[in-house]
């Protein structure tokens, strides 16, 4: 893992997990930390209580959980490791930050002709070899978009 996202290992156990929780007190750990934690209902970090049913607690920490799986995408395009396409399983050359999918050429010419309407705009790997982990990260976080949940405002966009 990158050194300056050490901060998404599980506190517990310091590897990379797929399903982080997160607890009331703020603390991120794996479902594997939580099972083995002893005493039980206590975070294993700072001792404070866990709510849940047996004491595990419900919440995903889907911020974690998903810088986790673009980091993921970065490392695989970084380390120049054979990717394929999500589609044809032909040698991928682009990858898409919005539907999260790599393409070959064939398939990208396709991915633009029905999505460029929508601001689809996939990226060559070659040029996304060169970005640092955090660069690829901010360009993913710009692609993603939050509505506001609030009825009034009518699916507003988080900026």
């Amino acid at each position: 893992m990158e050194e300056d996202f050490g901060f998404l290992l599980c506190e517990g156990c310091q590897r990379e997990t797929t399903n982080p929780k997160l607890l009331a007190c703020l603390h991120s750990l794996c479902t594997e930390c939580l099972k083995e934690n002893k005493p039980v209902a206590q975070c294993p970090v700072c001792d404070s209580p866990i709510q849940g049913p047996d004491q595990v607690p419900l919440q995903d920490n889907l911020l974690f959980a998903n810088l986790q799986a673009k980091l993921n995408t970065y490392q695989k395009i970084a380390r120049d490791q054979t990717v394929v396409c999500n589609f044809c399983k032909g040698g991928a050359e682009f990858w898409c930050s919005e539907c999260d999918e790599f393409l070959c050429l064939k398939c990208y010419e396709a991915h633009q002709w029905f999505l460029k309407r929508k601001s689809h705009e996939a990226q060559r790997l070659a040029d996304l070899r060169k970005e640092t982990a955090q660069s690829f990260l901010e360009g993913a976080r710009k692609s993603c978009r939050l509505f506001c949940s609030e009825p009034t405002h009518n699916n507003q966009v988080i900026r």
